[in-house]
């Protein structure tokens, strides 16, 4: 089966909220990770002031797959007819 073409962007929103939370001792680590992981990749402009919402509201619109670990949005995206790209012991797992 061909898919075709695959891009990985990140939205502005969702980088945005990185860098506010990355205040966030708990999560500092993991949220440097993640940002450097990303900067290799192309951001797109989705404003806004909360990613999920943003996010919801793109997949809404936009037929994509959205990669995420979180369970409730995760919930959210498959419910509007999304699929899910995520990480589980070292492998990609599509969701939908």
């Amino acid at each position: 089966m061909e898919i075709g073409s695959i891009s990985f962007v990140v939205p502005e929103v969702v980088k945005n909220e990185l860098i506010r939370l990355q205040n966030n001792p708990e999560k500092k680590q993991e949220i440097e990770t993640t940002l450097n992981f990303i900067k290799k990749l192309k951001t797109i402009s989705i404003q806004g002031n909360f990613a999920d919402k943003e996010l919801i509201e793109y997949v809404k619109n936009n037929r994509s797959i959205v990669g995420t670990m979180d369970r409730a949005l995760k919930k959210q995206i498959k419910q509007e007819g999304s699929s899910i790209l995520s990480f589980s012991q070292d492998k990609i797992i599509l969701e939908s």
